[in-house]
């Protein structure tokens, strides 16, 4: 998708996100720690460095969140203490958690990916020396395992995590699964060079200002070029449907925004981007895996 296009949004502040692991998982009560459940309902004991695991919709109101998706995805949501989590297919794919701002401040949602490491602790040190910054962490979470939240060195919100039991099971995404993950940023080199290291990918494909992140022999995540520095520093999801054109009207009534209909971008005729109705950014986008491939 081309930057030109992209609509100005209000980012989550720093202590919004400070809020997420010091409120769930401080190392002061590590009791609440407990109450974020794994990343898989069985072990698995195998781990995929580079791979994103978890997505979790940082919200200020999770009521309006779950009838927005649960409406457009046919997801189903289920509420552990302070906790939602979200299923597509009887298969838990994220969660909600929601923060209230401040007085009456009003503060966009936003999406907030896990992604899987080796080590957490050398992780994070190594975040540092390379610009990036530690806001939370590393902590211990009795039934997700250890993690840190961080930024990289453009301010993107990422969770690095080692998980408890293992990552989840690789399938092929589902109508209404995550189908991709993608970084936008103003130095492309500069963010492939960090996250190449980050997540010990092997290799990296690159064609003009996008650029693929590649272990295991597949895709796993990309980082796009934008020029304007206003749009810099997200982590911005894919939903996998049949039809995004079929979707745009039922986003509206539900109370999200279409911000770019198909055709709208060349370089992804079939794909739309949209807010849900508490501003969290996403794309929708069919994919035929027999004509178009599954990415290995």
């Amino acid at each position: 998708m081309t930057s030109r296009h992209f609509p100005v949004l209000r980012f989550l502040g720093t202590a919004l996100l400070l809020l997420l692991l010091a409120g769930c998982v401080s190392q002061s009560s590590p009791r609440q720690g407990d109450l974020l459940p794994p990343v898989t309902t069985r072990p698995t004991a195998t781990w995929h460095p580079g791979r994103i695991i978890w997505l979790d919709l940082v919200t200020p109101d999770a009521k309006r969140a779950e009838k927005f998706y649960g409406g457009l995805f046919g997801w189903t949501f289920e509420h552990e203490n302070n906790y939602t989590v979200i299923s597509n297919n009887n298969r838990r794919i994220g969660g909600i958690i929601e923060l209230k701002p401040e007085k009456q401040d009003k503060v966009a949602a936003q999406w907030l990916a896990s992604m899987s490491v080796n080590d957490v602790d050398a992780a994070a040190v190594w975040v540092e020396k390379q610009g990036g910054k530690i806001l939370n962490g590393p902590v211990d979470m009795s039934r997700r395992g250890r993690g840190a939240l961080i930024s990289d060195p453009e301010g993107a919100y990422l969770v690095i995590l080692r998980t408890r039991d293992g990552d989840p099971p690789e399938i092929e995404p589902g109508i209404g699964d995550w189908l991709w993950l993608e970084d936008w940023t103003t130095d492309l080199d500069q963010t492939a060079v960090f996250y190449r290291k980050l997540g010990g990918y092997e290799k990296i494909l690159r064609e003009n200002d996008y650029v693929v992140l590649i272990n295991e022999g597949k895709w796993r995540a990309g980082i796009r070029l934008i020029r304007e520095k206003i749009f810099r520093g997200r982590w911005v999801p894919t939903v996998r449907v049949t039809d995004a054109g079929a979707l745009l009207d039922k986003v509206t009534s539900l109370g999200g925004r279409v911000l770019l209909t198909p055709g709208q971008t060349p370089d992804n005729p079939d794909a739309a981007l949209i807010t849900d109705t508490t501003g969290a950014l996403l794309v929708i986008q069919p994919w035929n895996f027999a004509e178009e491939g599954n990415h290995e």
